[in-house]
């Protein structure tokens, strides 16, 4: 039997401010999220992205505005894809992108332990309230260097964030890149020749509203895209040559065209990329 250190005369083991201090900082931020969740969906109600998708097809796709409710800003491909499941009730399509978003990121977190999923979750409460698609691109952090086709996600959403083909690029990975831009362009093949008036009137859409990037669609709480995205570009190309694979995450929101709390979110992929075999391939482990 193993005596207590304690009693052994041998003080416990110490944590060092170092690690404790992120842990502690989850923990007090959870609560502000939590707080400004509530007023968010007080002011605008439950699953205010996932609602605009469920109504995308409803409408004109690209008839709304974009920053206002009902707002539909992605390609014609993810609407094609989501076309089957918004037959479903509003409610039921609303409540069942929650909880897929909630079982995901709790997927994703978990292998760190209570004490950090916890606060983690309450963090990602703005994500799982508002319906948004940023546990989608934790999943392509996690596992999109192993299947460079996932970053199609991105490309065919909001467009900005697809950092994974820059990765490949600096790193000299051909093949990779090969099949996350082949992957993309054979999306974009098909549903263009299925609904290629959908298409014209995105890329009209992305055009008139260009404008908009500095002021509704980047927030306040960041530089607007016009400097992030070459921020995101530059930080990915330089981690791709460093092999830090924190930085996609990191690249994805900076590059992202509208920032808000919900978008960290993505930051949960890097649980299940750092806890598994190298992401590249080469059987080394990464430091997460």
């Amino acid at each position: 039997m193993t005596a207590d250190p304690s009693e052994a005369g041998h003080p416990p083991p110490q944590v060092s401010i170092r690690d404790r201090l992120p842990r502690d900082l989850a923990w007090m931020l959870a609560p502000v999220v939590v707080f400004g969740t509530c007023l968010f969906v007080v002011e605008h109600g439950w699953g205010f992205d996932s609602a605009a998708y469920w109504g995308a097809w409803r409408d004109g796709l690209y008839d709304v505005a974009p920053a206002t409710p009902g707002a539909y800003l992605y390609s014609p491909a993810f609407a094609q894809a989501i076309w089957p499941f918004t037959h479903l009730p509003r409610p039921l399509f609303v409540g069942g992108v929650s909880v897929v978003t909630t079982l995901t990121l709790f997927w994703l977190l978990r292998p760190l332990g209570w004490k950090w999923w916890v606060p983690l979750m309450v963090c990602c409460s703005f994500e799982i309230a508002t319906g948004n698609i940023n546990w989608i691109f934790a999943l392509v952090v996690a596992f999109g260097l192993r299947h460079p086709w996932l970053w199609a996600v991105p490309a065919l959403t909001k467009v900005t964030p697809c950092v994974g083909p820059i990765w490949f690029l600096v790193r000299g990975e051909w093949r990779a890149l090969a099949i996350s831009v082949g992957a993309t362009l054979g999306v974009v093949a098909v549903s263009a020749i299925a609904a290629p008036e959908l298409w014209r009137q995105w890329v009209e859409f992305l055009l008139d509203n260009a404008d908009r990037g500095g002021t509704v669609l980047g927030g306040s709480l960041l530089p607007s895209p016009a400097v992030r995205i070459p921020l995101a570009v530059l930080l990915v190309a330089v981690g791709a040559r460093l092999d830090k694979h924190w930085v996609l995450p990191v690249g994805m929101i900076l590059g992202s065209p509208v920032f808000g709390i919900g978008s960290l979110a993505v930051l949960a992929g890097l649980v299940r990329l750092g806890s598994s075999e190298d992401a590249s391939g080469r059987g080394r482990r990464t430091d997460s």
